[in-house]
């Protein structure tokens, strides 16, 4: 009886662990690409990103937005419920916009020194959140000994 309860707990155990892991994990490969480390490092930089094409990194409801100008200047990010903006004046710009929702309309506003604003409507899709967390269920368990004596 004992090697039976034993043998359930684990199988419950490693069952309720491989149910948290998910599907596409076990069936990706790897991506491999025939760029040089150079071309590869060239694609991030910055430089090549500007405020009507900027480069956007989103971390749940999070988004980073990157991007450089030819002369100095500050940014704000303006949506339905999000306002953001930069405080100093620069040409590499970067701006964290945080609480957004899946889909985002926003308008990127560029402002330079000398007062002059352009606007730059962007989309930002962000990873949604399950609906429904799985938890497994743990019943409420006691092991006692049965050959403890109370002396």
């Amino acid at each position: 009886m004992k090697k039976r309860f034993l043998g359930l707990l684990l199988f419950t155990l490693f069952f309720s662990t491989n149910m948290h892991l998910p599907a596409s994990a076990a069936t990706t490969s790897p991506v491999t690409s025939s760029k040089t480390a150079n071309e590869f490092v060239e694609m991030f930089e910055i430089d090549s990103y500007t405020a009507s094409n900027p480069y956007i990194l989103v971390s749940g409801n999070t988004a980073t937005i990157m991007f450089s100008t030819d002369e100095d200047a500050k940014v704000s990010v303006r949506g339905s419920s999000t306002y953001d903006k930069s405080t100093e004046y620069t040409t590499v710009q970067e701006l964290t916009v945080n609480n957004l929702n899946p889909t985002n309309q926003l308008i990127l506003t560029v402002t330079n020194k000398s007062g002059v604003s352009k606007s730059y409507p962007i989309t930002i899709k962000t990873t949604s959140e399950p609906k429904q967390k799985v938890m497994p269920m743990i019943a409420e368990t006691a092991i006692t000994n049965v050959r403890r004596s109370d002396s």
